[in-house]
């Protein structure tokens, strides 16, 4: 096999910030990473302007390039894969949102032939599981309302059975009945159980002791803080045993909250996801989500009610959003927040971390704070 020694001015190494860096590639996986002085000869040379960090990692991606991931269909799975790598991804979660329960199992086994397989070899950012976002969820948002129920074991077994051992994370709130039972369920079968689309929160804390790890879009669609009433919000930033997603697209939660829920979360519980709906990618226009009809103005996604339904963000938006707001915000953390916490919440122990036998993903970070993809 050809071997690669990629040399970068810097790169984001889990030791650090490695200055004249060197990262050595073969096969599509890394077989070196630390400082350009100590790398082993390579057949090849490359070199790198920038930062490199590991591939950013996006856990919920409902659709992009115009397409959805609830189409199941490998065409349009394979443009939002596309367009989720030119928007910065390495890896991303196809995000199914809520359906009545028959046609979203087959939906996940479709998706789960799509990621099975799914050829590395080509510039897409790789699908690294399934983010079921529904239907056990309280508070309906854009999903369909009449399709959310309450996670009974045999519906929760029937998702789990569908993905094939592909789920990774499932969004559920929890005052439903049986969601904390659900959430034991889920956790013994491996998957993240993130809390969200929620109001009630008497049952909060029996869902994080079950295993619950994350919160979906934190402030968006979920009970807000209040001094008396701490809500979904405030026991989700008080709880360290909880990581929280959310967007940074300027839409979805005013700069200023993104940064009180940077300083509360730090980098390590902190994780940037798009929310991302087909229009991503797009230009202005009427799209479609699920069979319903969405526009885009303006940078904001929403619906025929005015309500936002996802986004229109990528991780490379998200990211620039992230540095020029957040106080502290570097190379460092913007690698944390991006790569290493949303590899850990999907279980993609090949991404996250640019270290010996990872995915050979990168994201190159210019001066001027852009985000590219780069595979070798």
């Amino acid at each position: 096999m050809m071997s690669t020694l990629v040399r970068a001015e810097a790169a984001v190494l889990p030791e650090g910030v490695i200055r004249d860096a060197a990262i050595v590639v073969e096969d599509g996986q890394v077989r070196f990473a630390g400082a350009a002085g100590d790398a082993p000869d390579a057949d090849r040379e490359l070199r790198i302007d920038g930062t490199l960090l590991p591939g950013l990692v996006d856990i919920q991606v409902n659709g992009m390039g115009g397409r959805g991931c609830e189409e199941a269909r490998d065409d349009a799975l394979g443009i939002v894969a596309r367009t989720a790598w030119t928007g910065g991804a390495s890896a991303f979660l196809p995000t199914l949102i809520t359906a009545p329960i028959d046609e979203l199992v087959e939906r996940c086994r479709r998706v789960v032939r799509f990621i099975e397989s799914f050829d590395e070899d080509q510039d897409w950012a790789t699908p690294v599981g399934i983010h079921l976002e529904g239907p056990f969820l309280e508070m309906a948002g854009a999903h369909e309302a009449e399709s959310l129920v309450a996670p009974t074991p045999e519906r929760v077994a029937a998702l789990l059975d569908a993905c094939g051992g592909h789920l990774r994370v499932l969004t559920l709130a929890p005052d439903l009945p049986g969601a904390a039972e659900a959430t034991a369920q889920l956790s013994e079968a491996g998957v993240s159980v993130a809390l969200g689309h929620a109001r009630g929160t008497s049952r909060f804390a029996d869902c994080v002791a079950a295993g619950a790890n994350h919160v979906t879009h934190l402030f968006n669609a979920m009970s807000g803080l209040h001094h008396r009433d701490p809500g979904v919000v405030g026991l989700a930033l008080d709880d360290r045993r909880l990581s929280c997603g959310i967007i940074l697209d300027g839409i979805h939660v005013h700069p200023a909250a993104a940064r009180v829920a940077c300083a509360v979360l730090g980098p390590s519980r902190t994780l940037l996801v798009t929310d991302a709906a087909n229009p991503a990618g797009m230009p202005d226009g009427d799209y479609e989500l699920s069979g319903m009809p969405v526009s885009l103005r303006d940078g904001a996604v929403r619906d025929s009610e005015g309500r936002l339904a996802g986004s229109a963000l990528t991780m490379a938006a998200a990211a620039a959003f992230y540095l020029r707001t957040v106080p502290g915000a570097d190379a460092g953390t913007l690698a944390e927040i991006g790569s290493t916490n949303p590899a850990r919440i999907a279980r993609a122990e090949r991404f996250g971390t640019i270290r010996v036998g990872a995915a050979a993903r990168f994201a190159r970070l210019d001066a001027d704070g852009r985000v590219t993809s780069l595979r070798v």
